[in-house]
């Protein structure tokens, strides 16, 4: 069922008993705040792990379950009276959230996270080693650039290296062959990201770190986004991307 023929039933089973005089705004936004207090009452004192235990209990359970239903009615009911369509709301805000929280950046700011690192907000556009210099008062050495390349025409290839450096490609052209650096069109096709917001994790491609960067404690990086940076170990870099070290720097 979608939210109409929900609602169609709630609010049929509540005018077959003539409740609907009970039913103003003030009185739904109340029972439903209960309801959903009523619900807590079932996890207040357990952990997560008991909690996930506990609903094996088909008797546990089907008393979530309830509370549950007994959101969604006074959740449908209030909606109704504010003649509010829930399947055109939801619709609306998921863009919104899809715009407020793009996923591309989402997942690098969880992924750096995870790996002990922070997304730093720049406050505005980043797009030169230097800016970044200027912004946090590092070495350039400490800065990395992800930047993408194509190998025979065909297998996408991030290679990163420190601010300082440029990424050989004499050198690379020694190890992988025909190789060249990916257009700006190619970039984004390949990573989802434009110049200058490629982070160094979270990319499904293979990975190439130059060795020098991993002669410092912390690196940074692109954030997902142009006014987002990424603080982290060059050796967590390497390790989650399962990336291989090489010379490929001058």
């Amino acid at each position: 069922m979608n939210f109409k023929e929900i609602e169609k039933k709630v609010v049929q089973f509540r005018d077959e008993r003539f409740w609907g005089k009970y039913h103003t705004p003030k009185n739904l936004a109340i029972s439903l705040a209960v309801e959903v207090g009523e619900l807590l009452e079932h996890f207040q004192w357990d952990t997560n792990e008991e909690i996930l235990q506990s609903i094996k209990d088909p008797k546990r359970k089907e008393k979530i379950v309830d509370e549950i239903a007994d959101v969604v009615i006074y959740l449908t009911l209030l909606a109704h009276e504010l003649n509010i369509d829930l399947d055109e709301a939801l619709k609306r805000k998921l863009k919104k959230n899809e715009e407020k929280y793009p996923a591309k950046v989402i997942r690098v700011e969880e992924i750096v996270k995870d790996l002990g690192g922070e997304i730093i907000d720049a406050k505005g556009e980043v797009k030169s080693v230097n800016q970044v210099v200027e912004l946090l008062g590092v070495k350039p050495e400490n800065i990395i650039k992800s930047l993408v390349f194509i190998v025979n025409e065909s297998e996408p290839l991030l290679v990163i290296v420190d601010g300082k450096s440029k990424a050989s490609l004499e050198k690379l052209k020694n190890i992988f062959g025909n190789i060249r650096m990916a257009k700006p069109k190619e970039v984004e096709e390949i990573t989802s990201y434009k110049i200058g917001e490629v982070p160094p994790v979270g990319i499904p491609v293979k990975i190439v770190v130059d060795k020098r960067v991993l002669e410092r404690e912390f690196v940074i990086g692109g954030g997902g986004s142009i006014n987002r940076l990424s603080k982290l170990s060059p050796k967590k870099i390497v390790e989650f991307q399962k990336a291989e070290v090489l010379d490929v720097s001058e």
